[in-house]
């Protein structure tokens, strides 16, 4: 998926699954995070391929633990219905990126302390766009990092 292989797309229902991968994310990331996740009930199955959002949801919390620079980073994930899918809002509370965010996203764009390599967002661009959605990088209300994510009603 990494290199630009095929995806498997299909029907995702993110009730109870957004949940479960995130919180085993973070349990493989190890201690640093604590997360409060919030999914609407009946949301619509999104369009997309369950490896690749796993993949996207991982960046998005190591980018979090990386550039975050605090002991605890607070993550907060909510999924809402939207008129033609799911928007998914991702929020950490951590440094935020100093730059403009809009320039998030390109490869290997690094911030100027950066200890990551300039792919983890780019890749999070990447897949969206792939599958049809679309992502929005930000500066979190008060201070750190966030990143919207508009994924397409499955068309099956």
């Amino acid at each position: 998926i990494e290199g630009g292989g095929s995806l498997a797309e299909q029907a995702i229902r993110l009730e109870g699954w957004l949940d479960r991968v995130l919180r085993g994310i973070v349990a493989t990331e190890g201690e640093g995070v604590a997360l409060r996740v919030s999914i609407d009930a009946n949301l619509p199955p999104v369009h997309g391929d369950t490896a690749a959002l796993q993949l996207i949801l991982r960046n998005l919390v190591e980018n979090s633990l990386r550039h975050g620079d605090r002991t605890l980073i607070h993550v907060d994930v909510q999924a809402r219905a939207s008129d033609d899918g799911v928007v998914l809002h991702y929020r950490d509370d951590g440094k935020g990126f100093e730059g403009n965010p809009q320039d998030l996203g390109r490869l290997f764009l690094r911030g100027g302390s950066s200890r990551g390599t300039g792919v983890g967002l780019y890749l999070v661009r990447s897949l969206m766009e792939r599958m049809g959605g679309k992502v929005q990088f930000s500066h979190a209300p008060g201070g750190g990092f966030a990143t919207t994510l508009q994924f397409q009603r499955s068309r099956v």
